[in-house]
């Protein structure tokens, strides 16, 4: 206390004629019209000046809490086109009604990537979700673009994914133009493409046709984008199939920054009878 009255009796000077200044200010504008309306304009203008600015640093902190609200938004959106996908396929013929527990098997649930690898064969996410939030090895995980890759390990609060930049990682696709069935695994060396595997040549292939998942994925939902046919040549011979199809890829594995984990409900239920039908005698 005594520095601080030390302070202002060494300044006494300084400090008494800012405070002359203010008050002159003060009665210029106070009695003068002109200058009273000039010096009112000119605080207006700063204080809407400084209030964009206040409104521009809030909203830019309450930017995450805006993507993260959106990510919950598109999970539950997910979830609800997915069950009418299911509910409205085209290709069904007849009077087939699906299981409404088939078509609503599979649940989304919003997750950060806080950690990704594009520049090795094999390739990894790191997400920030675990078991704690019910997450578990092979559910499989999207983008709002399209296929992201496969949970592989989990811990208490966070999970690894092996993306579809994986030389291990391959998977069922469908041609949405046509509705045939076909495989796609990345070959290693370009981040932005991947690759489709014997592709049959009764096929009519096209730059540009779009690629899909097909229903024969247990870890994602069909219709889940893929890409885009880049570029592609053809065996020798007419019955050849067609070699080196790449795929421009709709996931930007350079720009990920929420994800989706897909959780199949009823996958166990069909892992088990899948293997208890690959042991069983066929009866004669």
């Amino acid at each position: 206390m005594q520095r601080l009255f030390l302070f202002f009796y060494q300044f006494r000077a300084f400090i008494f004629f800012v405070l002359l200044e203010i008050a002159s200010v003060w009665l210029i504008v106070k009695n003068n019209r002109f200058q009273s309306a000039a010096f009112f304009n000119s605080t207006n203008k700063y204080a809407a000046k400084a209030m964009s600015v206040s409104n521009s640093v809030v909203e830019f902190v309450n930017l995450r809490k805006v993507n993260e609200d959106l990510a919950q938004e598109n999970a539950r959106l997910n979830f609800l086109y997915t069950q009418l996908q299911h509910q409205k396929d085209d290709s069904i013929a007849g009077p087939y009604q699906l299981d409404s527990a088939v078509s609503g098997r599979f649940q989304f649930q919003v997750a950060k990537v806080i950690n990704n690898s594009t520049s090795k064969f094999n390739n990894y996410l790191t997400l920030d979700k675990g078991t704690a939030d019910g997450i578990q090895p092979r559910m499989g995980v999207i983008s709002p673009e399209g296929v992201v890759g496969r949970v592989l390990y989990c811990s208490e609060h966070f999970s690894t994914v092996a993306s579809i930049l994986h030389l291990k990682m391959q998977f069922s696709i469908k041609f949405k133009k046509t509705g045939e069935i076909g495989s796609a695994k990345w070959s290693g060396y370009n981040a932005r493409e991947i690759d489709l595997i014997d592709v049959p040549p009764h096929i009519n292939l096209q730059k540009g046709d779009t690629i899909v998942t097909s229903s024969y994925n247990p870890f994602y939902p069909e219709g889940i984008m893929v890409g885009t046919v880049k570029d592609f040549s053809q065996k020798s011979g007419s019955s050849g199939f067609y070699e080196n199809v790449d795929v421009a890829l709709a996931t930007d594995f350079y720009k990920l920054s929420y994800v989706y984990i897909v959780s199949n409900k009823l996958i166990a239920e069909q892992d088990s009878l899948e293997q208890h039908t690959e042991t069983a005698v066929v009866p004669d």
